[in-house]
């Protein structure tokens, strides 16, 4: 990935402030959505707006970065991204919370995806698992700093954590548009045949397995993060300074296992097995979590948890764009969107379901994960070929 260096270091920074952005408004967006007159139930509306946003917007975005090139959507995410957490620092009312929420929900859903298909476009086999796992690691990276400066910065006003990452998304813009060169060779057209085509996959291809894997893995993510915070406060007594070490923790763990061991892992076992390995992992965290009762139980099973949700994700988009039917931007896209409305569902069905008992979040999430374990385990093995692009099999 030498002859890749600049482009990846750029992609690497792009994601790394995205997931700033995301993580450094968890330990605020509550207490700013109460300054401004909401409550729980305005909040969870507000959570689930950006991944509605995310789930309707990011195949358009990919299948556009099939058409016009990856650089100039990636501009347009990274730009849009910076300019709209600058405005979140100027709110002074609970419905420009939500407008510029859904605004930047829109414009964000440009890079993620994006930035996968550019990885695509210029590794194959390992190294594009690899190149996947860079990207992960960057926004673990980003999950690492986000809470921690969010929780700092945010201490005294809420503002300006907002305005330092829109600074520093808008202080990066000028490298990816100096050092970032396009990917895509040819232009995919996707005409109305294609678009049909892309469309039942989803539906009927091999491929919907892969998409249901990722709404799986982000909707007990989600389920996690919008839940895990009063469970550790009710079990522990945690606080917002607890959990910003805690996601720091998780973050760091995941940078460790894709920035350092998703390309020897992929190499020696391949992606479907990591695929396997992260869903059961992930499965024996969450029925962990409900048995802890103090804080180093708490961060002992929630780290193996997350290390099991860290192994699936790279794994996963690798093996859906070597598997792409058509442009790899839209199916990626397509990908990102199963994993918005794991994000929007999450977060409802957590706080519904903590309503009931504090433990059945955690018990549902891992016997979804087991049981998509034991019926698609051994269905998703097809996908697992060396091949660049190649049609799924099935």
């Amino acid at each position: 990935m030498k002859e890749n260096f600049k482009p990846i270091v750029i992609l690497f920074t792009t994601l790394f402030l995205v997931m700033i952005g995301f993580g450094i408004v968890i330990p605020i967006f509550p207490f700013l959505i109460i300054e401004l007159g909401g409550g729980p139930t305005a909040l969870g509306f507000f959570m689930a707006s950006f991944s509605i946003m995310q789930f309707i917007f990011a195949p358009l975005w990919g299948r556009l970065s099939d058409r016009v090139g990856r650089r100039p959507v990636l501009l347009i995410g990274l730009g849009g991204y910076g300019l709209t957490f600058i405005l979140f620092g100027f709110v002074s009312e609970l419905w420009m919370m939500f407008a510029i929420r859904i605004l930047s929900g829109i414009i964000s859903s440009a890079t993620i995806p994006t930035a996968m298909a550019y990885i695509a476009d210029t590794t194959s086999g390992e190294e594009r698992s690899k190149g996947m796992g860079i990207l992960g690691a960057a926004m673990g990276l980003g999950m690492i700093v986000g809470p921690a400066l969010g929780g700092w910065l945010g201490h005294n006003s809420f503002s300006v954590p907002f305005f330092v990452a829109g600074g520093l998304a808008v202080l990066n813009l000028p490298f990816a548009i100096f050092f970032l060169p396009e990917s895509l060779k040819e232009p995919v057209e996707n005409t109305s045949h294609e678009k049909t085509r892309i469309t039942l996959a989803v539906i009927k291809n091999p491929l919907f397995i892969l998409f249901f894997i990722g709404f799986i893995t982000n909707f007990t993510m989600s389920m996690f993060q919008g839940t895990f915070a009063l469970f550790a406060a009710d079990g522990a007594g945690f606080g917002p300074k607890e959990m910003g070490i805690l996601f720091a923790v998780l973050g760091f763990v995941g940078v460790i296992i894709q920035g350092g061991l998703v390309g020897r892992l992929v190499k020696k076992f391949g992606d479907v097995k990591l695929i396997r390995a992260g869903m059961l992992i992930s499965a024996i965290g969450m029925l962990l979590i409900v048995t802890s009762t103090n804080v180093f139980l708490l961060f002992l099973t929630s780290t193996i948890f997350s290390i099991g949700n860290t192994l699936l994700t790279p794994s996963s988009s690798s093996l859906v764009s070597k598997n792409a039917p058509g442009g790899k931007g839209a199916v990626l896209g397509i990908m990102q969107s199963f994993g918005s409305l794991g994000r929007i569902f999450g977060p409802m069905v957590g706080g519904i379901l903590y309503d009931i008992h504090m433990n059945v979040p955690y018990s549902l999430g891992a016997v979804l994960l087991l049981l998509v374990l034991l019926l698609a385990g051994n269905k998703i093995a097809r996908f697992d070929i060396d091949t660049d692009g190649a049609a799924a099999r099935g």
